[in-house]
């Protein structure tokens, strides 16, 4: 048995494949082309899918509920952070006063606890990105300035050891278990029972794009082409 959702992450991750051997192939046709004196004026031929429609029949096996996830207990998680904070304090020999970390950890606890009553997702990037919150509330609450290089560095270092001390339980997705074996479908089913998958797939590509920031080095991002 597998799981549909297993299946379908299986047909998109095919179709991008192609995609990169058709891509590779006009590469290499490319430079090819550029170095035949009786080529290089035409253009490179280049094939692309931009929509394929799959109908897939398949059996319906099973289906398993899932579980919920927990969050680790707030003052587990700001204790972590905490000491991650004094280690990368010391190490970079970045200046914050005791006042400012209590306050800090104060202001966690407080904000974590918030997402706790919440009925949200359990989410180590929730967990990470409350944590950030609380730190820059603190920097403006208690008039503390820091550099925007070491500001980088201590968000960076609190981000990373919430987003590991977040989760207790991760959560676990309901499953739809199936079966997709041509032999086993045409023996367990008749052509008015067969479940049959229809999904169309609409190729979509994204490209490299290259941007000079205020010091003068390059942003890279990827954007729809």
């Amino acid at each position: 048995m597998n799981d549909l959702g297993d299946i379908l992450g299986s047909l998109m991750t095919g179709l991008i494949r192609a995609r990169q051997a058709a891509d590779l192939q006009t590469a290499a046709l490319a430079e090819m082309y550029k170095d035949n004196p009786l080529l290089e004026g035409l253009s490179v031929p280049r094939v692309r899918i931009p929509e394929v429609t799959i109908d897939l029949p398949l059996i319906i096996e099973n289906h398993e509920e899932g579980t919920d996830g927990q969050f680790n207990e707030p003052t587990r998680v700001v204790e972590a952070t905490s000491t991650r904070l004094k280690n990368t304090l010391a190490n970079s020999n970045i200046k914050l006063s005791a006042n400012f970390q209590k306050a800090f950890a104060d202001n966690a606890k407080l904000r974590l606890a918030e997402v706790h009553k919440s009925n949200g997702v359990v989410s180590r990037e929730v967990v990470s990105r409350t944590m950030q919150d609380a730190f820059v509330d603190t920097l403006k609450k208690t008039n503390t300035d820091i550099s925007a290089q070491d500001k980088l560095a201590l968000v960076r270092d609190i981000r990373s050891e919430a987003g590991l001390a977040a989760v207790a339980k991760p959560s676990i997705p309901a499953r739809i278990l199936t079966n997709v074996r041509t032999a086993d479908v045409k023996d367990k089913t008749t052509g008015n029972s067969v479940v049959r998958l229809k999904i169309t797939l609409s190729e979509e590509g994204v490209e490299w794009v290259s941007q000079t920031n205020e010091s003068g080095g390059v942003n890279r991002t990827l954007s729809p082409e």
